[in-house]
């Protein structure tokens, strides 16, 4: 009898920790008490620097603006990871080299946007595997010049 409730309990806890969450955090934003640290009008980008740490990138045409980001994913079982928060802190800065305002975005904020689809998009008509295949059988002995690949324009 006790080793079919040890047995059972074995598969009870291995049950549990399959269904534990595993939890990865990738970024870097700063705390909110590291933003109240940040004063509009009197910081500037070396100040920033000094209290919370050089952003992630900086504006994209000029360096106006600040970027952090940081997401939290929580990954059960054998499922995909699941974005379960997205903190983005943009520190913005004056033309006149100080901070104009620092702004916080969450995941209730945002977008999703797939920005790695992997996928190359084709134009023209979708090849079945055995038009792939056997496309060429009546081609034995056509070159790329012959079937008109090889000419401009062709």
């Amino acid at each position: 009898m006790s080793r079919a409730i040890t047995a059972g309990a074995f598969a009870l806890a291995l049950a549990a920790a399959g269904c534990t969450p595993i939890v990865t955090t990738h970024g870097y934003a700063p705390a909110p008490e590291q933003l109240a640290q940040i004063q509009p009008g009197v910081d500037t980008p070396q100040t920033v620097a000094r209290k919370i740490g050089r952003p992630l990138t900086g504006g994209v045409l000029r360096d106006d603006a600040w970027y952090y980001a940081s997401s939290r994913f929580e990954t059960v079982g054998a499922y995909p990871p699941r974005v379960t928060d997205r903190r983005v802190v943009v520190v913005r800065f004056g033309p006149d080299g100080f901070v104009q305002g620092v702004e916080t975005y969450g995941l209730e904020d945002g977008r999703v946007i797939n920005l790695v689809t992997r996928t190359t998009p084709t134009y023209g008509r979708e090849l079945t595997v055995l038009q792939q295949l056997f496309g060429n059988l009546g081609n034995v002995g056509a070159t790329a010049t012959e079937a008109g690949m090889g000419r401009p324009g062709g």
